[in-house]
């Protein structure tokens, strides 16, 4: 065989292969993301239609002004984004209204959807977050990590199909769709979040289970 040969057989065979593989997802995922500087805070783009990150006022002090929240609305809405999906809206309410006015103002829909370790999004809610995220959306709690990041994995299980381990495994801390200032942490106190988006981790890795204290 020459090698010419061998490399048609070769691209032949990586050409198969990307027709049958799993839809992959990209991450890119940026500097300067301080939260006051170019980018907010814990911020990536995931296959450029799911932003993700802290919220918009800088989870380090909460000390970013309208101005500047509305500079990153703009850069957000520059990006292709149609909404604003906050998890975080039970802790600090004043600044969902402010968000509310600036996404009104923009012309973007603002979706409050209250999460913590003890409130998951329910199936409704959870469909209309895929439905925004379908049309681009930025995702955030307050530092991007955690309920963003089990967000973040509910989507890649149901729209691209990744496995439970394969979700968990991107999003916790320097996993590839996790930000670079951190990611879902391996804690008992997590434990819903996990169960949000792999509900049957029981029966699939007794591993994880023992990090989140799952029976």
């Amino acid at each position: 065989m020459t090698k010419k040969t061998l490399k048609i057989l070769l691209l032949i065979f990586l050409l198969v292969t990307i027709a049958f593989a799993k839809d992959v997802s990209i991450c890119v995922k940026y500097d300067d993301v301080g939260g006051s500087g170019k980018y907010p805070y814990n911020f990536r783009a995931i296959d450029n239609k799911l932003f993700a990150g802290g919220t918009l006022f800088n989870p380090v002090g909460h000390l970013n002004s309208e101005v500047k929240v509305l500079s990153y609305i703009k850069f957000l809405k520059g990006l292709g984004a149609t909404s604003i999906i906050t998890l975080n809206s039970l802790e600090i309410p004043k600044e969902a209204q402010i968000l509310d006015k600036l996404c009104k103002q923009e012309n973007l829909i603002h979706y409050n959807c209250p999460m913590n370790k003890d409130l998951v999004p329910n199936k409704e809610q959870t469909k209309k977050i895929m439905e925004l995220i379908d049309k681009k959306a930025y995702l955030h709690c307050t530092w991007g990590a955690d309920r963003t990041g089990a967000v973040a994995a509910k989507y890649l299980r149901l729209k691209k199909e990744y496995s439970g381990h394969e979700a968990w495994s991107a999003v916790i801390s320097n996993g590839s769709h996790a930000g670079k200032i951190g990611g879902l942490k391996q804690s008992p106190h997590y434990k819903n979040l996990i169960l949000y988006f792999w509900p049957e981790v029981a029966k699939e890795n007794p591993e994880v289970c023992k990090i989140y204290g799952i029976k």
